[in-house]
């Protein structure tokens, strides 16, 4: 008798820790929705931020070919074009 006593308290402390790892496995399930939504949106601010800064310096090397040959009829210039065969072109 004592070990069928044994056995069912060992099955008792096998549910609780079931119940304790399932509480828990539902905090980390959270706290990983959490960090994505985080993640992606500092993904998204990183994205807009390097095209950002590709305008600004797309506009400072415009400036400099203004200053370096004041001639020079940039008004075509696109920063989304790329020079194919003497042309601009979209990539």
């Amino acid at each position: 008798m004592e070990s069928l006593q044994g056995l069912k308290a060992k099955l008792k402390e096998r549910g609780e820790r079931i119940k304790e790892l399932e509480v828990e496995l539902q905090q980390v399930k959270e706290e990983f929705v959490e960090k994505e939504k985080s993640w992606l949106g500092l993904e998204e601010k990183l994205v807009n931020e390097a095209a950002a800064t590709y305008g600004v310096g797309f506009e400072a090397a415009l400036e400099q070919v203004r200053l370096l040959c004041p001639s020079a009829d940039v008004s075509a210039a696109d920063a989304s074009k790329i020079v194919r065969d003497g042309r601009l072109v979209e990539e």
